[in-house]
Order: structure tokens, then C-alpha cells, then sequence
């Protein structure tokens, strides 16, 4: 306890004996050191947050609200006022709970309307409710998709009439608000343009209109015949022809020179016409009755007739006969090939030299040659439409680099270690802190302390100095007696002495100087 207490009347003795403007900056420097080290404890032991919903409707946003206050859940809101956030830890759970109320609703309203029941409501009002709910629970869905921020759904619904020519048709129309750097396919289009057609009775995929929050129109009508729903897919159709050909012929040099050892590319031109023919064909050398008529007339004279002539006969035969004719009618197919155009890349063969390095040899002819036939084989190559088909080996060996694959960016390896860098970053300012600016001022101060108290006379060790010299004394004159110095102590200059003797006590030092001169 001596040492302890010892210990801190130096430091106060040592800090009231510095100058004003000294103090001043050592007690200014050691509260911000004190500051800092506060401030990192503080964050080190702050809580992670974590968005527990985003992309919220402010009805929604205020209901979560209420909920945390209730549970008494610390939260914090994003500055748009959409996105908020709660401690990491209890994230999963205040989710299932808020789940469980039915939070969040989505923007507008849905078929809860009707759990409020109203006495006195008219058919009316039943009716526009029934659309709210039905326009908020489209709208509810449509946001559910990862591009869509906001979405809002108006229906047109015409009554019922009782005569079949006078009824109207529904229709729709939708707003959609995208996320940031987020594109829309012309496929989800559809998808939501049929999501709204199936929802409402009646209601044709063609009357429904999309737009984006800037009013460009994002669905088109579209032509019901067989031309206009081709038009809308011929490019995807090519690109699948492409692919699937790429993919049958790599899968079959894979398996002659080596896995990624062949790079294919397979390009199409392909016949989108439609075309409908009939054709009447007739063949007179096979001629077929149609129709056969027989007639035939017998004729008897009276028994008393005076003439000779006995009895007649009378025979009429009509044959019809049809040419054999055929009629046919014959749709031509879609996406005819007409022309394809093929690319094949191989790689080479390695051989190892006198080195023990790999030497690329291209491959021969002959062989090139195989492949090429095979190629031809495989897609049914046919001349006569023009197609043409290129084999050649070039080196693509990948380099080492490459063999391991492209280094994960900086962000992803140290994500893993992000919850314990903080700890890391808070030990290493805080050693920082004490070597460097605490310990060096405790030590200071310390050290002028111990110099304003007295201490008891000790036996100097060889070569020590005592308080100005005392290991020899002071002349009468106030001089140094050099001559009773150790040995060991002469080798200081006399400028090593003064610095000596003034740090040990500047008053009597300015005793000394006076008497020197």
C-alpha cells in the first residue's frame, strides 16, 4: 500500500510542480485519451442491428412501431422512413411474432375490411369494398416480387346487365415502382398481366395495361394469331436451338479430347414464316365409277296382231366415272432451318521436354479432320442449304491463376471475421493509448514528483551520481569536488553534470549558477 500511495503523490506532486501551460495540455491530453477509451468500450458493447422489415408502407412502419413500444424492443427507423431495424439477436423471433399479427399488411387494404362488419351497409358500399379489398390484395402480391418496390391496382368492374350485347368488359390497370437498378423482364410483365386476368371474372389478359412510375407503358396488346404470338418468341426460340445444338456437340468432343478442352459456338438462321398450302391432285389412269344407271324395256305384240315380229327387248346402261383426286393441305413448319453456321475450337496436346516442361503440339490433320465429320454427323450437315462447319486447335491451356480461380474480393473474407473486429480494433487503440501516451505521461510526471521529495541518504553504488554530485560533496565555493569522484563518473562532461543537476532541483541549480558567476 506504501508503494501504491507513494506511487500517486509523486504523479501529484510532479503535475503542480509543471508550468501552467504544460498542465493545461497534459490534462487536456490524458481527458481525451480517457474520452476515446470510454467511447470504444461503448461501441464494443452496443448492439448489432439488423433491418427486421424494409421497403414498408408507412401504415405498416407506424403498426410495427406500436408493436416494439409494446414489447419494449429498442428499434431504429431508416431516414425515408421504410426500413427498420432491431437488435441482430432477436430478429427471427419479433418476425414469427409480427407474422402471427398479420404485420406487415402490405400498402392499402385487403379482405380484412370485412372482418369489420358495419350494420346498415349498403349493396353499394359492399360492392366498392369488395373492390378495395381486391385492388389491395393484387397490389400485395405484386409487391412480393424481389424488383418491385410499390405497386398500386385499379379495376374497372361494369355491372351486370341483363342483356348479353350490352355487357362490358373489366379492365385493368397497374402502376409499378421498381427498386433501385432493378429491370423488369417482358416475362414477369405477362405473368402479372395473367395474375390480375385470373383474379377477376372475366377479365381479358389484353385489357390489362401496366406502367411504371413514370408512365412508360410496359405491356403491349398482342396479337392473338399464331403470327403475332410467333413475332413475340422467335428470338428466344433461336436462342434455345443455339444452346441446345452447343450443348450436344461439346458434350461429344468433351468426350474425346478432355473435359473443357473444346469451346463450341453454333449460330442459326432459322425460317419464322408461316405457310399454309393445298394441293388437288388427279390421276387419270386410275379412274373410279361414281355412279351406274340401267335401263331396260321389253316389248310384247297383242296375240291378235296381224304383224310377224315376236317380242323385243330394250337395253339403256349410263356409267359415270370420277378422276381419282386428292386434296391436300399442308402447314409449313416453324423455324426451318436454312443455313447453319458452326465453330469449333479444340485444344492442342502437351507433350513434356528434356526440362520437364509441357511443350503445346497441335494435333494433325487426320485427326481434325475426324472431328469435323463427327461434328457434321451430329447436327445433320447438309450442303445443300449452305451450312459450313470450322474445326481448328488452337492452345488455350489455362495458366495457374486460372486453375484456382478467380481470388475472392477482400469484403467476402473478412465478412467472416467482422463480429470479432471491433474487439480487435478496441485492444489494439487501447494498447496504442497506454504505450504511447498514457505510460509516457504517468512516467514524466511521475519522475518530477519523486525529484521535489527528500529521500534518505543510500549508499551510492560505483559510477552513480547523487543529488548534484553528491558522491563527492560540494567545495565550500559550491563547486563540484571532482576529485572524490569514482572513476567511472569522470568520463561525464561537465555539460552531462549541469543537465544532471538541473533536472534534480532547478532552485538550488540557480543557486549554483549564481555562486559560479
Amino acid at each position: 500500500m506504501d508503494t501504491i500511495a507513494q506511487f500517486f503523490s509523486n504523479i501529484r506532486n510532479g503535475f503542480f510542480e509543471l508550468p501552467p501551460s504544460r498542465r493545461i495540455s497534459l490534462a487536456a491530453t490524458t481527458l481525451a485519451t480517457i474520452t476515446i477509451i470510454l467511447g470504444l468500450i461503448v461501441w464494443t458493447n452496443q448492439s448489432e442491428y439488423k433491418v427486421l422489415f424494409s421497403n414498408l408502407a408507412s401504415e405498416d412502419a407506424a403498426n410495427i412501431v406500436v408493436k416494439l413500444k409494446e414489447k419494449k424492443i429498442p428499434y431504429k427507423i431508416s431516414d425515408n422512413g421504410d426500413s427498420v431495424s432491431i437488435p441482430a439477436a432477436r430478429v427471427t423471433e419479433v418476425r414469427l411474432e409480427l407474422a402471427s399479427t398479420g404485420l406487415p399488411q402490405g400498402s392499402g387494404v385487403g379482405f380484412e375490411i370485412f372482418d369489420r362488419k358495419t350494420l346498415g351497409a349498403t349493396e353499394f358500399e359492399q360492392q366498392l369494398n369488395y373492390r378495395r379489398a381486391l385492388q389491395g390484395e393484387l397490389a400485395r402480391t405484386i409487391n412480393s416480387l424481389d424488383e418491385i418496390q410499390q405497386s398500386r391496382v385499379h379495376l374497372a368492374l361494369p355491372k351486370d346487365s341483363l342483356f348479353v350485347e350490352e355487357q362490358k368488359k373489366p379492365t385493368a390497370s397497374v402502376t409499378l415502382k421498381l427498386k433501385g437498378g432493378r429491370v423488369i423482364r417482358p416475362d414477369q410483365i405477362d405473368g402479372i398481366t395473367h395474375l390480375i386476368a385470373s383474379s377477376v371474372e372475366g377479365l381479358n389478359p389484353a385489357d390489362v395495361i401496366v406502367v411504371d412510375s413514370k408512365g412508360n407503358i410496359l405491356s403491349r396488346k398482342k396479337d392473338d394469331s399464331s403470327l403475332g404470338q410467333l413475332s413475340a418468341t422467335q428470338v428466344e426460340y433461336r436462342n434455345n436451338f443455339e444452346k441446345s445444338m452447343v450443348n450436344q456437340i461439346q458434350s461429344m468432343l468433351e468426350r474425346i479430347v478432355g473435359q473443357g478442352k473444346a469451346v463450341v459456338r453454333v449460330s442459326a438462321d432459322l425460317d419464322f414464316k408461316v405457310m399454309e398450302r393445298t394441293e388437288e391432285l388427279y390421276d387419270p389412269d386410275s379412274p373410279v365409277i361414281r355412279s351406274t344407271q340401267k335401263q331396260t324395256e321389253n316389248i310384247t305384240p297383242l296375240p291378235d296382231a296381224t304383224t310377224g315380229r315376236g317380242t323385243e327387248s330394250k337395253l339403256d346402261e349410263v356409267i359415270n366415272y370420277e378422276i381419282n383426286r386428292t386434296v391436300s393441305k399442308i402447314v409449313m413448319p416453324v423455324g426451318e432451318i436454312r443455313k447453319l453456321s458452326i465453330a469449333v475450337l479444340v485444344d492442342g496436346k502437351y507433350t513434356k521436354d528434356s526440362k520437364g516442361e509441357e511443350v503445346y503440339q497441335p494435333r494433325d490433320k487426320a485427326e481434325l479432320d475426324k472431328l469435323d465429320d463427327l461434328v457434321k454427323k451430329s447436327v445433320g450437315f447438309s450442303a445443300a442449304r449452305g451450312d459450313q462447319v470450322v474445326v481448328t486447335d488452337m492452345p488455350f491451356r489455362p495458366s495457374s491463376e486460372d486453375e484456382l480461380g478467380p481470388p475472392l474480393p477482400w469484403t467476402k473474407r473478412v465478412s467472416e471475421f467482422a463480429p470479432y473486429m471491433k474487439y480487435v480494433i478496441t485492444l489494439v487503440v487501447l494498447l496504442f493509448l497506454f504505450v504511447f501516451v498514457l505510460r509516457p505521461i504517468i512516467n514524466l510526471i511521475s519522475d518530477m514528483g519523486r525529484g521535489q521529495q527528500p529521500e534518505a541518504p543510500a549508499p551510492q553504488e560505483a559510477g552513480e551520481i547523487g543529488e548534484f554530485g553528491e558522491a563527492g560533496g560540494l567545495g565550500e565555493d559550491g563547486q563540484p569536488m571532482a576529485d572524490h569522484i569514482p572513476e567511472k563518473t569522470k568520463i561525464l562532461t561537465e555539460i552531462d553534470l549541469i543537465r544532471q543537476m538541473a533536472a534534480r532541483d532547478a532552485k538550488k541549480f540557480a543557486e549554483i549558477l549564481r555562486n559560479w558567476i
